[in-house]
């Protein structure tokens, strides 16, 4: 299962990646800040190649200056970090943990210590809608390739 996963992620992320390097000029890496709308777009995939996937994310802090809320998202090595992933039969399926400095594609058990969800979206329904037209975009885009 994990090795399907994986080529699964690995095929999202190539995908994905001239889609970040237009929405995000120059950004290092180029998953930067990508992970809520990519993490959402691998969950349709993997749905439709019949997987039970889960979108999950976890936010810290809501601003960079606010207090901590908890040990929400990813860990670093450093700090907890906003960040978003796919959650799949007892894996964790993630396509932009690279940008706190994990492997490009990174499949791992659900028990992942890095990983921390807390399932409260706090984007704004305006964000959370413009990220299903974008998925709805890619999707049309992941078709025809």
């Amino acid at each position: 299962m994990p090795d399907s996963l994986h080529a699964i992620a690995a095929s999202v992320r190539t995908f994905l990646e001239p889609a970040w390097r237009h929405w995000q000029p120059g950004a290092k890496p180029p998953s930067k800040n990508t992970c809520g709308r990519s993490s959402l777009f691998l969950e349709r995939v993997l749905r439709h190649e019949g997987y039970e996937a889960r979108w999950t994310n976890g936010i810290p802090r809501l601003a960079e200056d606010a207090p901590d809320l908890g040990p929400f998202g990813f860990f670093d090595g450093t700090r907890w970090e906003s960040h978003a992933w796919i959650e799949c039969d007892g894996f964790i399926v993630d396509v932009t943990a690279d940008q706190f400095g994990a492997p490009p594609v990174l499949v791992t058990p659900a028990t992942d210590p890095r990983y921390g969800a807390r399932t409260l979206d706090t984007a704004s329904p305006e964000a959370v809608a413009a990220r299903q037209r974008t998925v709805d975009e890619l999707w049309r885009g992941w078709g025809t390739r």
